[in-house]
């Protein structure tokens, strides 16, 4: 399996308000589980074309079907990449993703991300000091030396400067 090939991620954002779940609607593929049926846009709207013509007007649930399908299409985006990294990320990344196929390995790994939101993204090295003033701790981050700072307490600004 070659991660550096070109691969199409499908960031799944909608959030449904008819009751449809997101395991219905392949976003990916962008198709819509309908009666034990996947069916893309144009099979919705040939379905109901053919009702139309043949003088039936229970076309209702085909309907919202189409409407369920388009909305959740309108409220996704498409991330096309191509990513190179290096074996031990890739491991790393397959113990997230589980052992599928790379693009199906990367959707799973980019979804558990996003469902365990900002916190799953390392922070950069966070120190404390104390005020020369008034002897309360400011948080610092390390990783953005030199800094001015200031105490969220007495307001007093200095200058910090990377050790050497």
């Amino acid at each position: 399996m070659d991660l550096s090939s070109n691969m199409r991620v499908v960031v799944d954002s909608v959030k449904n308000k008819r009751g449809t779940h997101m395991s219905d609607i392949d976003l990916q593929a962008g198709k819509i589980n309908h009666e034990s049926e996947w069916l893309a846009v144009e099979d919705l709207k040939s379905k109901i074309q053919a009702k139309m013509d043949a003088g039936d007007m229970k076309f209702s649930n085909l309907a919202t079907a189409l409407e369920e399908l388009n909305a959740a299409l309108e409220n996704s985006h498409t991330i096309e990449t191509k990513i190179v990294i290096p074996t031990a990320d890739y491991e790393k990344l397959k113990a997230l993703g589980g052992e599928d196929d790379d693009l199906t390995c990367v959707h799973k790994a980019v979804m558990e991300f996003i469902k365990g939101g900002l916190s799953s993204v390392p922070e950069g090295k966070k120190k404390s000091i104390k005020c020369a003033r008034c002897k309360a701790p400011i948080e610092i981050s390390v990783d953005d030396m030199p800094a001015e700072i200031e105490c969220p307490e007495c307001g007093t600004v200095g200058r910090l400067k990377t050790s050497k």
